[in-house]
């Protein structure tokens, strides 16, 4: 009992944190998530596809210039599309736990791969020790599988992986062994590797920072790609499997970076200072990103990126692809075909 009640108090220490570091969550009132939008393309930025996000609990896509609201859900979080643009992986938030949802491409057919829920009245003791989460769903490459994170059974937020059309969740052993929290998975594209933030204690335990690993789901073997500084979260490996890209924290400038997925000396990319939640383009050749604006609300921008003669990634100058109201900047964005 103690254990789990330890877990829930470090979840919530857990959930201020990223909410600290991805900048802020979205308010939590506000207006219709279909209106008010004031979707943004300079010239130049042209990007094809489907970017979805989730705005105000709902989930949203912003595609041609125009932002749609997909479904009915109020409560919906970490929205991620398949591999093939058919389907939705995301997360609903219900007191004290969450669950991992798969629906279609315009959020009909909604199925929970999860139930979470404690028996018992909401609030009490025996309630909050039952209570699991499921967050922050990531594709395996084949559509097969999700991997997610989760602290069922355990103290502690682990890697989860489970079928996308449902079934039993799988463990993966590996990333209990480094004895903290880890978040923010991302797949390669050879379905092998997961890169995910793992929360790391610095000298005491008031200093915390999150550091980058990779997890071989054949073998697994664990072992650091990014670590120091005051933080590297939001790992997002791009479609040819060489780079990743992700969220560097130094004392208060959040910017995004690059590093390359053998390892070796991260490259900083924008000098933003108020950078979130990474995703690539399908090809490979941009790299949207949440902008943090005075007011509290997020834009979502830009950048094309492109490794010159000398093996070094370089990014054009951001540009603004569209800004809402209350945009969820921890559930971050999911760029599809």
């Amino acid at each position: 009992m103690a254990n789990r009640h330890g877990a829930r108090s470090r979840w919530v220490v857990l959930w201020l944190v990223i909410l600290i570091l991805g900048s802020a969550v979205a308010a939590c009132a506000g207006p219709d998530p279909t209106a008010g939008t004031t979707p943004i393309a300079r010239p130049g930025a042209n990007p094809s596809g489907r970017i979805l996000f989730v705005q105000h609990g709902h989930l949203a896509v912003w595609q041609d210039g125009k932002i749609q609201q997909l479904g009915d859900v109020s409560d919906a979080a970490w929205a991620r599309w398949s591999p093939d643009g058919q389907r939705i992986a995301y997360v609903r938030m219900g007191d004290s736990y969450s669950d991992l949802w798969v629906a279609n491409a315009d959020g009909s057919a909604a199925k929970a791969l999860t139930r979470n829920q404690p028996s018992g009245q909401p609030g009490t003791y025996n309630y909050v020790q039952q209570a699991v989460w499921a967050l922050m769903p990531a594709w395996l490459p084949d559509g097969s599988t999700i991997a997610y994170i989760s602290d069922l059974n355990t103290a502690k937020n682990f890697l989860w992986l489970i079928p996308s059309t449902g079934g039993q969740p799988r463990l993966v052993g590996a990333t209990t062994r480094l004895g903290d929290n880890i978040e923010w998975p991302s797949v390669s594209p050879d379905g092998q590797r997961v890169v995910f933030a793992l929360r790391v204690t610095g000298e005491t335990e008031l200093q915390r920072r999150t550091d980058l690993w990779v997890v071989n789901l054949t073998t697994g073997e664990v072992a650091p790609l990014v670590q120091g500084g005051d933080g590297n979260y939001a790992p997002a490996w791009s479609p040819d499997g060489q780079w990743i890209a992700f969220v560097s924290r130094h004392g208060e400038q959040n910017d995004l970076a690059v590093v390359s997925a053998r390892g070796g000396q991260p490259v900083q990319l924008t000098t933003l200072g108020t950078v979130a939640a990474p995703a690539w383009s399908p090809d490979g050749q941009q790299l949207a990103f949440l902008v943090a604006e005075k007011d509290g609300s997020f834009s979502v921008e830009a950048v094309r990126f492109s490794v010159d003669a000398n093996g070094t990634p370089q990014a054009s100058t951001p540009s603004k692809l569209f800004s809402a109201p209350d945009i969820d900047a921890r559930s971050g964005l999911s760029w599809s075909r």
